[in-house]
């Protein structure tokens, strides 16, 4: 589910159990990385550069915040943490974590916490190509 998704007084739930886990990140420099908007080099595509960001990037974010995430991935899902990491596999996370990335109203407020954005940026993370 994306965070674009929730509609009605669900919405101010979800932003206010969202919002300490999204400053935890954007407070780490490297996990916040992912989030950044960067400019698409030259001589490669979208999805190219979606996947060395990813490669680079992923393992902080994944590694030192792992209960942020699952803070986060519960609060859109409708259930406690404890539910979202009963029902996890991998399947699960990699669609979820795709819907979250490319989620342009997460990416937003994850900006709004980082203080701003840069002036020459080409867009959050690419949405991706799912077979």
């Amino acid at each position: 589910m994306k965070l674009s998704a929730i509609k009605g007084e669900r919405t101010i739930e979800v932003i206010a159990d969202i919002i300490g886990p999204i400053a935890n990140i954007a407070a780490d420099g490297n996990a916040a990385e992912l989030f950044k908007r960067r400019k698409l080099p030259e001589g490669m595509t979208a999805g190219q550069f979606m996947t060395k960001r990813i490669r680079e990037n992923a393992p902080a974010l994944l590694k030192s915040h792992k209960g942020d995430i699952i803070a986060i991935m519960a609060a859109i899902s409708d259930v406690t943490p404890e539910e979202y990491c009963k029902n996890l596999d991998l399947a699960k996370l990699i669609v979820d974590l795709i819907d979250l990335f490319t989620d342009e109203v997460f990416n937003e407020l994850f900006i709004s916490a980082q203080g701003g954005t840069e002036k020459t940026s080409s867009g959050s993370v690419p949405e991706s190509t799912q077979a």
